[in-house]
């Protein structure tokens, strides 16, 4: 915090007041809600300028130590919009993030849709793209005493509610009341402020500290401005019709949040509905977020953000890195999601190709099939297939993984005039039905049995958060030894509490995990691929051959050697019946996440692979 400098910057006649640290070539800047201030972002500004940005946050005009509009009563959304653009001007920023928190998602937003060239990226938390106008919120659908229905009132009902107390205990109100799932709602013979109860503490994320700053900076502005933008404005019509953000994007919504409550709203986001304006739009839900979720839950926050905008930048969502004219196709394992190719892909980007990464069906960000339960790993085959017809791609490389290389290397053995080249990571070609591990030489506690059994895994992950489970998991399968449990174990006793991440495993790389299976669970990953089949009738391959050139990379401690008959299968040769043309490379201290583990080699591997075959 005390890194954190302070200026004003004049901008269309008004000095905004500036919060700044970081020095890094791409900015971000963070726009604040109400009540908040450019203080809600403390955390998120420190936390995404140790990654190398210039973070960069405002108060808007009218608010805490920027200057008042000469007559506020004039002003709309688009005077925060035309701020927000004169800012950059202002600061020599070309380009920028935008990072947007309540009221301040929609000038976020606005500034995407209509100066596309000088927004990098969208970044909102609580509120999804919306357009100031009669429709943005329907109070008609609520009780007459709804918060912001009576704060649009132009008479001064809430400059006398608010006047009864002083500052300091009217920003303590406001964040306890709007702490809650519930909406605020007054009855007739009440104000918003009566709903407060004196004795209810803070809470506890938010401290008496925190309370003073605010409290200082609303002293200086007051809430005259406040309660024109944007409560008396937001029914204002923009102008705007069928605007369009192109930029990648991100929602982050609290799950207790009580704007999901406001009518229309969960629908809208949770049908898909916003991505008819926000096309490139992903959306993280946090359990037990609030509408303050990013001072709530900052590490978990910052980290989305953080993961969020390296990624906007480096892959930028199919806008930047990914239009070469040849095309690499990750497909991922167990417990991973697109995710686990995060440096593969910029590398392969980086060197011309089209890289894409998918989360396959039932995954992360996919959707869940309609009878999880009978899905096959056929389906998987036949979705990669349907993928490259509904991209346009003739042809591709294929990079699988654990179990992603099963239809990595089934699709060129049933379809070898859509695939340049395979590669595999910890998992060689094994042919459906004749699979060179020996399963009955494994105790019956051995992992995979555990998982297959219906109802077991699903409750001794149940005993657990989501992060925990992939934690564990992340943990057990670093190792170079096979997963048994005792009779008296389930899997995930097999770890100890105490043990920490594997170096190479960031807690933000694991949030980015959580977040990804929160969304999707563990059903379908427990069907797909424990206890589906893999049948060669369902592909009629009887002595399959892979013609395309092919690499398989293995770390040397990756516990799948001590899969009885796997290493021989290798080390012999054997699997070159099946594919000829195939060379194995082993990395020393590599293990079964070595392509997380060791990116460089991996990515060295894969990318001279690429040369070497002019794909």
């Amino acid at each position: 915090m005390e890194n954190i400098q302070h200026k004003h910057v004049q901008v269309r006649g008004l000095k905004l007041h500036v919060a700044e640290i970081g020095s890094g070539p791409k900015a971000v800047v963070f726009l604040h809600g109400f009540p908040e201030i450019w203080y809600t972002w403390r955390h998120q500004l420190v936390s995404v300028a140790s990654k190398g940005y210039r973070a960069i946050a405002i108060d808007f005009r009218g608010y805490g130590l920027s200057e008042q509009p000469a007559e506020p009563e004039n002003d709309t959304f688009i005077d925060l919009v035309h701020d927000v653009v004169a800012l950059l001007d202002s600061l020599a920023i070309d380009k920028a993030f935008l990072v947007g928190k309540d009221f301040g998602a929609l000038p976020a937003y606005l500034v995407a849709a209509l100066h596309p060239e000088r927004v990098s990226g969208v970044i909102t938390l609580g509120i999804p793209f919306m357009l100031p106008g009669p429709s943005a919120v329907q109070n008609h659908l609520l009780p007459e005493g709804f918060y912001i229905s009576r704060w649009q009132e132009p008479v001064g009902r809430a400059e006398a509610d608010f006047g009864r107390f002083d500052v300091r205990t009217v920003i303590r109100n406001i964040y306890i009341l709007f702490s809650r799932s519930e909406i605020p709602i007054a009855a007739a013979d009440q104000e918003i402020m009566d709903l407060f109860d004196p004795a209810t503490p803070l809470p506890p994320w938010f401290s008496e500290e925190d309370l003073s700053v605010y409290a200082s900076l609303y002293e200086k502005s007051g809430f005259r401005y406040p309660l024109r933008v944007p409560y008396r404005t937001l029914k204002v019509d923009c102008g705007i019709t069928d605007p369009k953000v192109s930029a990648p994007s991100l929602l982050i919504v609290g799950e207790k949040d009580y704007v999901l409550k406001f009518p229309g709203i969960e629908d809208y986001i949770r049908t898909g509905a916003v991505k008819h304006f926000v096309p490139d739009l992903e959306i993280t839900y946090m359990a037990e977020g609030n509408h303050f979720v990013h001072e709530q839950f900052p590490e978990q926050c910052s980290s989305s953000s953080r993961i969020s905008l390296a990624l906007m930048e480096q892959i930028q969502h199919r806008h930047v890195q990914v239009r070469g004219p040849k095309v690499v196709l990750f497909l991922h394992g167990f417990p991973e999601i697109w995710y686990s190719w995060r440096h593969q892909m910029v590398a392969v980007a980086n060197k011309g190709h089209r890289a894409i990464a998918i989360d396959f069906r039932g995954y992360g960000l996919s959707e869940q099939p309609a009878e999880p339960e009978k899905a096959t790993f056929k389906d998987l085959v036949d979705d990669v297939v349907a993928l490259l017809d509904s991209l346009s791609i003739d042809k591709a490389v294929l990079v699988g993984k654990d179990f992603g290389a099963f239809p990595a290397y089934v699709i060129p053995a049933l379809h070898p005039q859509r695939v340049s080249g395979m590669i595999t990571v910890g998992v060689p070609f094994m042919q459906p039905d004749a699979s060179p591990v020996q399963f009955h030489l494994l105790p019956k506690g051995f992992y995979m049995s555990r998982l297959k059994e219906p109802g077991r895994a699903e409750a001794d992950f149940g005993r657990f958060d989501v992060k925990t489970v992939i934690q564990n998991i992340y943990i057990l399968f670093s190792g170079s030894e096979l997963q048994v449990a005792a009779d008296d174990q389930e899997i995930m006793d097999l770890v100890d509490p105490a043990t920490p991440l594997p170096p190479w495993f960031s807690e933000e790389d694991l949030a980015a995990y959580a977040s990804l299976y929160e969304k999707s669970g563990l059903h379908f990953p427990l069907q797909i691929p424990y206890r589906s089949r893999r049948s060669s009738e369902d592909y009629h391959l009887t002595d399959p051959k892979i013609s395309a050139p092919s690499l398989l990379i293995m770390g040397e401690k990756d516990y799948f050697l001590k899969f009885p008959g796997v290493e021989d299968y290798l080390r012999t040769g054997a699997v070159k019946h099946f594919v000829p043309d195939l060379d194995i490379n082993f990395i020393v201290e590599g293990t079964h996440f070595v392509q997380e583990q060791f990116p460089e080699q991996v990515n060295q591997l894969i990318t001279s692979f690429l040369d070497k075959h002019a794909i």
